[in-house]
C-alpha cells in the first residue's frame, strides 16, 4: 500500500477513556469491550460523541501493551470507576491513513516513522490509532480505515 503523510494540529479534546495493560494477543478483545462500555456509558449519561473512537498506546512491551481506549465527547463530563474523563491537550501530529486489516498496520507505522525521521521531526508522545470504521460497520477487513497519528516536534540538531 502507498501511504500519504501530513501534519495536522489536533485541538484540545474532552474524552472518556478506559486504560489497561494486556498481553498483545488480548488487545483486540480489550478494545472491543472497552469501546462498547464507553458508548454505553455515554448513552446512559446522555453525552454526545464528538468523533470516532481511538486508542492511545502509551507503551508497547514484549510482554504487554499499555492501551487507553478513548471516545471524544462534545462536552466535558464526569466519570467514575474505571472510566476516566479528561481533556487531551492540543498537539501537532504526523498522520497517515491505513486502509486494510488491522494485522497490516505495522507497514503504516514503519512508513510514518520513516517519514517523520526524513522530515526532520521527532516523535513527542504516544501513538494514537483512530478507527474511522471497523468490525461493527459491516465492512470487510480490506476496507477498514485507521488513522495513525504520532505527536511530533522538530528534531534538535547537535551543535558541532
Amino acid at each position: 500500500m502507498t501511504y500519504e503523510f501530513a501534519t495536522r494540529e489536533l485541538a484540545e479534546q474532552p474524552i472518556v477513556s478506559i486504560r489497561e495493560r494486556h498481553a498483545q494477543a488480548e488487545i483486540p478483545g480489550f478494545l472491543g469491550r472497552a469501546i462498547a462500555e464507553l458508548f454505553e456509558t455515554l448513552r446512559l449519561l446522555g453525552a454526545r460523541p464528538a468523533g470516532p473512537p481511538f486508542v492511545i498506546y502509551h507503551a508497547f512491551g514484549p510482554d504487554d501493551v499499555d492501551a487507553e481506549v478513548c471516545e471524544p465527547v462534545v462536552d466535558a463530563i464526569s466519570a467514575t470507576g474505571r472510566i476516566r474523563a479528561r481533556i487531551l491537550p492540543a498537539v501537532t501530529v504526523a498522520r497517515t491513513l491505513h486502509v486494510g486489516p488491522y494485522e497490516n498496520l505495522g507497514a503504516a507505522y514503519d512508513a510514518l516513522t520513516e517519514w517523520i525521521r526524513r522530515s526532520g521531526l521527532e516523535p513527542a508522545g504516544p501513538v494514537q490509532e483512530r478507527y474511522l470504521n471497523g468490525p461493527g460497520d459491516q465492512v470487510s477487513p480490506d476496507a477498514y480505515e485507521t488513522e495513525i497519528e504520532i505527536p511530533i516536534t522538530r528534531a534538535l540538531v547537535a551543535a558541532g
